[in-house]
């Protein structure tokens, strides 16, 4: 089969062998596939991986083959998987439902090979169907929402969050917007894309804010909000230099929630912090029901942040485009 492989230099189109099922596992033909962040960075090599890999993590497929032990009723369903495979089911994360911690899991494009190929082989465990209203291109945005969805697990609302700052409008922070309007909570949305700030004001977004057009954005933001700063701020932008603006644009006794997984160093103000006595939160993958939910009820619309799609040959034009382009949200590869 074809598959995009980084050897720890470059990503190339090879021809490898195909994936063998066991009596447990599924085989999927892969149709759709979205460029991640995470890809990125495991090319730029800021996130180490071992390579060489095949990378990819956020996509869509039909199920063509199962194992004997598998139900047969996953055999010609539409699917997408979660991310987190090597499973045990017992250690100390597992014993609490937190499988996403599991401390044998092999995270698929990041530690093991990914979907960018024409078959991937998973444990059905991982499975989740898509419904049929669901195209395999809006599918592809299953785990990126999860992801937008956990903050909200792991971060719970009181009375007093009542306005929310997001920095980074690339897919994950287009998708927070859309929850945190449902939510009720008003949003400051920050980026340096005109193009990125003009859809989330369409989206329902209160203030938008260019970082590059005005003040220092954390006075900024301050002279929105009484002088306070946001109730909570999230950083959604995969660059380590946008973590202490992210920090001191949030109010006395706020919340902050990182997201992003760039894989470099970072360095922010811990006196500030502590002083201001903030609460930080941080959260990775997150409940794939409520996901399909969403993108099946309407509630989260997706399609405005499909920027680009490529066949697979040329991924090497599509990482290109990603990098280049300051307006890309979400790029799609077609197996």
């Amino acid at each position: 089969m074809k598959a995009a492989v980084f050897d720890g230099e470059e990503l190339e189109i090879k021809t490898v062998a195909d994936p063998r099922i066991s009596d447990t596992k599924v085989l999927i033909n892969v149709k759709s596939v979205g460029l991640c962040g995470t890809d990125i960075a495991i090319i730029k090599k800021s996130l180490p991986s071992p390579t060489p890999i095949i990378l990819g993590h956020e996509f869509a497929g039909d199920v063509v083959k199962i194992g004997d032990n598998v139900d047969p009723k996953w055999l010609n369903k539409r699917v997408t998987s979660e991310i987190n495979t090597n499973i045990d089911f017992s250690c100390f994360y597992c014993k609490k439902g937190k499988y996403t911690q599991c401390v044998s899991r092999k995270a698929l494009g990041i530690d093991i090979d990914g979907a960018l190929a024409e078959y991937i082989a998973l444990e059905s465990y991982l499975l989740h169907e898509i419904p049929d209203s669901i195209s395999y291109d809006d599918a592809t945005f299953i785990e990126p929402l999860a992801a937008a969805y956990q903050i909200f697990e792991t971060m719970p609302l009181d009375a007093n969050d009542k306005v929310m700052a997001i920095f980074g409008l690339g897919k994950l922070g287009l998708l927070i917007t859309q929850i945190a309007l449902l939510k009720g909570l008003k949003l400051i949305v920050v980026d340096s894309s005109h193009k990125k700030l003009k859809l989330a004001k369409k989206l329902g977004a209160q203030k938008v804010l260019n970082r590059f057009d005005g003040p220092y954005v954390p006075d900024w933001i301050k002279s929105l909000t009484r002088g306070l700063g946001a109730d909570i701020t999230i950083d959604a932008t995969g660059n380590p230099l946008a973590i202490k603006d992210v920090i001191a644009s949030c109010r006395t006794l706020g919340k902050v929630h990182l997201k992003s997984t760039h894989g470099l160093d970072t360095s922010i103000n811990l006196t500030d912090a502590i002083v201001r006595e903030l609460t930080l939160y941080t959260s990775r993958c997150g409940p794939f029901d409520k996901a399909i939910q969403g993108l099946k009820d309407g509630t989260i619309d997706v399609e405005k942040l499909i920027s680009k799609k490529y066949p697979l040959k040329d991924i090497d034009k599509a990482i290109d485009f990603n990098n280049i382009s300051q307006d890309h949200i979400k790029t799609i590869i077609h197996i």
